[in-house]
This record gives C-alpha cells, structure tokens and sequence, in this order.
C-alpha cells in the first residue's frame, strides 16, 4: 500500500483527514453523489432479534428486521426513516445525536472513545465519503438499538 492507502496500481482504500482507512460501500445500488441522507433507526427486543436471526439471518427482504448489508436499508420500509436530511453534516448530526441519547441506557459501560470529537469527525468523513456508518447498542432491558445514515439520489419523497 502506497501512503494515500492504495495499492501499487492506485486503487484502494483511500486516507481520510484522519488518517483511518475508509472504504465505500460497493453493494449495488450505493450512490457517490447522493442528493439527501436518510437517517435509519431500529430497536427490537432481544428475543425478537434471537428469534430473527434464526428465522431469516440472510433475508433482506424480510421487512421486520435490519438489513445485513447497510446499503439494503434503502429497500426496507420507509417506517425505519427517523429523518431525512440534505447536507451530510446534518445526517452526522442526527447520528450522533441518537447515539449520545442513547448511551445513558446502554447495558454495558461505553467507552470513551466513542462520544468524542474525534468520532464526530469520522462519522462526518464516512458519510461523505460513501461508507455509510452503522451504530448498534445493546441497551438495558434486552433491546438492541441500531442507528444508520444511507445517501441517496433516488426522487423516494
């Protein structure tokens, strides 16, 4: 790998400002220049998420549950859509948001690292690069919680 992070023929992964290795999603149907950013959230109790996971741990178009590969949530039901934001510094907002909200539940302590600046920046970087983040919780009680930005450019609203 050269230092920009690809390889001898100049593909690859690309550096961010930060200097971690982002890689966009490939799976069909992710976008490069989305014209907006839905904001995904689901929570389901840990029995029904068991009992999914034995049920249809492969079927994306299993209308209950989160789809294995993040770019799929753009094929489930828009009741998933907790909002839709144009500017991708909006959609980091939403995300970070939602999970500072929901660390004070979490059934484990969180770490640190993850409510810092740092991480803000990260996720601002992965949206705008096409990675589109993912963040999943265990929360006290048995419910899993799980928080997603997706860009599009598809005319859905």
């Amino acid at each position: 790998m050269t230092e920009s992070g690809a390889g001898p023929s100049g593909h690859g992964r690309r550096r961010g400002a930060t200097g971690h290795r982002v890689a966009p999603d490939a799976a069909k149907g992710s976008v490069r220049n989305p014209t907006h950013y839905h904001c995904y959230k689901w929570s389901g109790g840990g029995q029904e998420w068991d009992r999914l996971g034995r049920a249809d741990t492969l079927d994306v178009n299993s209308p209950d549950r989160p789809p294995v590969r993040t770019n799929d949530w753009l094929i489930k039901a828009p009741r998933f859509i907790a909002a839709v934001h144009d500017r991708a510094e909006d959609a980091r907002d939403w995300l970070i948001a939602e999970w500072r909200l929901a660390c004070p539940s979490a059934m484990n302590p969180v770490p640190d690292w993850t409510n810092g600046e740092d991480r803000d920046r990260r996720a601002l970087m992965s949206i705008r690069s096409g990675c589109w983040p993912v963040y999943g919780q265990w929360l006290a009680g048995g419910t899993i919680l799980f928080l997603s930005v997706v860009g599009t450019d598809r005319p859905c609203h």
